[in-house]
């Protein structure tokens, strides 16, 4: 790998006979294997070689966090200047970014700065109830294992027989004292009534608790569906119409979002093996309902999706998730990658939207759907919602029909 790098012989022996060679050269061949190009593996192995020698690491030994914002520092304030003047901030920041990457890709990053959850047996007892008992996703598990050690570092290392629901109003107030919304003291505190719950069946509570823990009020539809008008979704579609490597896959992506109404989660996970050419139709893997439904593939979907499989996805690419990051490695996006690319997209043509993620266009498409006359079971099948309460909401935001109602003429009914 490193003779393939440099052409140097005393830069290759510098490389190869420096601290943790092996564990560098692991790195180094898996963003190879991930597309990244000439340029950044020698960026990278630069980066990481510097890390080892300054840090006097071996293949193996794991590495405190804290270690290595020490020599970030060190590095950016070394006596002589970097040639390519780069700022000091800059200077730390690349080194102590490449390096936890390399660590934490082996295995070695340990993050000694942060504080034990307390009761974190227990909270992890109780994500995997959620996952392998209830079914639930493994985001969701994640939000609440999240939430709660939020909670717990609130409350300290008291025994969980000790903790009142009075424990659990005092910490949903000093949320609400931090500026979080109704909505999200309530979902913290529906996270929080289900752990008490759980813990009630395990013993490790006193009984009733979870009946006494409620959150604000949040009265049924109070918050209007936020998205852009359709003919700012219009714009945003015909901005991907030019041979540029990123539109043609955003352009595909933007389709499923904006047209089918589809969850970033579930535009995330389609495999190459959920589409089939032959009979014209894709495969949806749902988020809430854990289970999949099958829709016919429009021909600008099914041309944009060919366009982007011959164009632009790596051939050789040992992922089946069919939209990858085009910057090496090439890997599937991450929970919330799609949100930058929609509101860089939407930033750039200037939309003025309320929110400008990805669920913004599932919005945008039941409202315009509802604007051409279907019925809320009709949209409610077309998103994949299981009840029409669900897709309700959206006939608040069909305001030609509410002003013809405003101005009815009543009469002597008044």
């Amino acid at each position: 790998m490193f003779k393939s790098l440099y052409c140097c012989a005393r830069t290759v022996a510098r490389h190869e006979n420096g601290p943790a060679a092996q564990c560098r050269l692991k790195y180094l061949e898996y963003l190879a294997a991930g597309g990244s190009g000439l340029h950044s593996l020698r960026a990278n192995a630069r980066a990481i070689y510097r890390s080892a020698v300054c840090m006097n690491l071996d293949d193996t030994s794991p590495v405190e966090r804290t270690a290595i914002e020490k020599a970030a520092k060190d590095w950016a304030n070394r006596h002589y200047l970097n040639v390519f003047g780069i700022s000091l901030e800059e200077t730390e920041k690349e080194f102590r970014f490449i390096t936890c990457r390399w660590l934490r890709y082996a295995g070695r990053l340990r993050q000694s700065d942060t504080q034990p959850i307390p009761h974190h047996s227990s909270i992890e007892a109780y994500c995997s109830f959620m996952v392998e008992e209830r079914g639930l996703a493994t985001m969701t598990a994640a939000t609440s294992r999240c939430q709660l050690g939020k909670f717990f570092t609130y409350v300290g290392e008291r025994p969980l027989k000790h903790l009142r629901s009075s424990d659990v109003d005092q910490f949903l107030a000093s949320l609400g004292a931090k500026g979080w919304t109704r909505t999200s003291i309530c979902c913290a505190a529906h996270i929080i009534r289900g752990f008490f719950k759980f813990s009630e069946t395990q013993k490790w509570t006193k009984p009733g608790i979870s009946g006494e823990i409620h959150g604000p009020r949040i009265y049924r539809h109070e918050r209007l569906p936020l998205g852009p008008t359709w003919p700012d979704v219009q714009r945003l579609l015909a901005s991907t119409e030019t041979d540029d490597k990123y539109d043609i896959r955003d352009r595909a992506i933007l389709l499923l979002l904006a047209i089918y109404g589809m969850r970033a989660g579930e535009v995330r996970r389609i495999r190459l093996e959920d589409m089939d050419s032959d009979k014209g139709t894709l495969t949806i893997p749902l988020t809430k309902q854990r289970r999949a439904r099958i829709c016919p593939m429009i021909p600008s979907l099914a041309e944009a999706i060919d366009r982007y499989l011959r164009e632009v996805r790596p051939k050789s690419s040992p992922y089946h998730e069919l939209f990858l990051r085009i910057n090496a490695p090439h890997m599937p996006f991450s929970y919330g990658g799609l949100h930058n690319i929609i509101a860089d997209r939407v930033k750039r043509l200037n939309i003025e939207a309320p929110r400008v993620g990805p669920h913004s266009l599932r919005h945008a498409c039941a409202t315009h759907l509802l604007a051409q006359g279907l019925t809320l079971r009709e949209v409610g099948t077309h998103l994949g919602h299981s009840s029409e309460d669900a897709t309700r909401t959206y006939a608040k935001v069909d305001m030609p029909m509410l002003r013809e109602v405003a101005e009815l003429d009543l009469g002597g009914l008044l």
